[in-house]
Parts: C-alpha cells; sequence; structure tokens
C-alpha cells in the first residue's frame, strides 16, 4: 500500500487582522483563531536555540519529522483575497487529501493506494479524474508545512517569548517584533514590519502559527496556520464518495 509524505495543517492565531489567498468553503479567522493568551506559569518546554536566538529550521526539522509517521490536518488560512488551505493524513490507511480554495473556487485531490484522484471542477458529468500516482502530493510543498512556514518567517531574531496553555498543552510561544525595518530599493512588496508567533508544544509539533506584516505600499498579509494529531480517518470529500476510501466512507461538506 502507498504511504504518502507528511503534510501538516496549521491554523491562525489572535493577534492581528487580515488573510492571505487557498479548499470547499472559505472559514472565515474568527473561527479558527485562538484568542490571545497571557504568559502562564506552565513548566518550560525545550527549544534548541543558535546564536542567543530560537533556531527555527531546528524547531521546523523536528515538527516535520514528527509529523512524519502521525496522522494529522492541518489549515491554513491567508487574506486578500481569501485563500484557505487543508491537509488531511492518515498514515495507516495510506490516505492523504488535500483541499484548498481561492474566493469561490476550490480544488481538491485524494491520494490513496497508489492512485490519484482529482476533482473535476469544469464538468458536471464528471466528479474526479484517476491517474496512477507519482508519489507526490498535488498543491502541496509538504505535507507538514515546514517549507511553507519557513517561506512566510522572513522576521529576524526570533526570542521565547513564554509558554501559555491551548487544547489542554503547555506551547512555548517563539516570536519576533520587527516594526521598523529600512526600505532598500523601489520594490513595492517589500517587507517594513513583522509581528510572528510560532506556538510549540512539548513533542516539537509547531500547532499555531500567527504571522502579520506589513509592506511598503501600505498592504499587510496575514499568515495563520494550525495543526491538529490524532485524527482517525480522512473526511471523504462529497465528490470522491464512491471510491471506497474506507468500508463506511465518511461522506460530508468539508
Amino acid at each position: 500500500m502507498w504511504r504518502p509524505v507528511l503534510v501538516v495543517a496549521v491554523v491562525a492565531l489572535a493577534g492581528c487582522t487580515g488573510l492571505l489567498a487557498g479548499g470547499d468553503t472559505a472559514t472565515s479567522r474568527q473561527a479558527v483563531t485562538p484568542a490571545p493568551v497571557p504568559e502562564t506559569t506552565e513548566p518550560a518546554v525545550d527549544l534548541p536555540y543558535a546564536d542567543g536566538n530560537v533556531d527555527l529550521d531546528r524547531i521546523l526539522d523536528r515538527h516535520a519529522a514528527v509529523l512524519a509517521d502521525r496522522n494529522f490536518h492541518r489549515h491554513v488560512e491567508r487574506e486578500g483575497p481569501q485563500n484557505t488551505h487543508d491537509v488531511w493524513v492518515d498514515r495507516e490507511g495510506g490516505v492523504v487529501r488535500v483541499r484548498q480554495t481561492f474566493g469561490p473556487l476550490n480544488e481538491g485531490v485524494v491520494v490513496a493506494d497508489g492512485v490519484e484522484y482529482r476533482n473535476v471542477r469544469d464538468d458536471p458529468d464528471t466528479d474526479y479524474v484517476r491517474a496512477e500516482s507519482d508519489g507526490r502530493v498535488p498543491y502541496v510543498s509538504s505535507l507538514s508545512g515546514a517549507s511553507v512556514i519557513r517561506g512566510i518567517l522572513t522576521a529576524e531574531g526570533y526570542d521565547r517569548l513564554g509558554t501559555v496553555r491551548r487544547g489542554g498543552r503547555p506551547l512555548a510561544v517563539v516570536g519576533s517584533n520587527d516594526t521598523d525595518i529600512p526600505i532598500s530599493g523601489a520594490d513595492p512588496d517589500q517587507t517594513v514590519a513583522v509581528r510572528s508567533r510560532l506556538y510549540v508544544d512539548r513533542q516539537g509539533v509547531v500547532r499555531y502559527v500567527d504571522h502579520w506584516e506589513r509592506r511598503s505600499d501600505g498592504s499587510t498579509m496575514v499568515f495563520v496556520m494550525s495543526v491538529r494529531t490524532g485524527i482517525v480517518r480522512v473526511p471523504v470529500p462529497w465528490w470522491a464518495e464512491d471510491i471506497g476510501l474506507y468500508e463506511e466512507s465518511v461522506s460530508g461538506s468539508m
């Protein structure tokens, strides 16, 4: 049976306004963003350091390694226009599902048992097309989301800000406030201010990411991600109900 490469879903945290661009129906940020939380006296969560700062590369490497043998759901939201991205991974069942939305448009794919099933948007008579899988999962650069996070977190000097409790577990808060980045050149998309927060659990999973930045043209971008481990199986989309991914298909509008 084919075994997918891991991808993680991540959800937004509180603190910023706005979202960037990616599934079936868009989810409002308010529905997925935990409220701001004060620092608590929870036991510390160990983090790797390098040159006096939290080592983000090692955090993300560990995040990807932990998710490599776990079931999980990763959710991402961006804004401007609305965009959401979801990845579900069932390692025992050998099933991976990806759903992404861009405004009213949505795309989806399911990979299982060496076969790729891709949703067809523009043909009312065809729900999906089937092709042999080459082992890669469409629409994602990494199941865990580590590569996506690396591309977003451009600020310098991430520090440990404290420990909070979310979902019944202590999380180390890693962040950077870079609010006076000098403008160089004439790039209208240059980032001039950043506020980033990552929430890491004791096992090394980055449970939440909350990233906001302002560009030199005055526009803003928000990236929020959440990861939930321990899912039993992938929710089967309506267009793939007849594939028979599970003995009792879990249909729904997800």
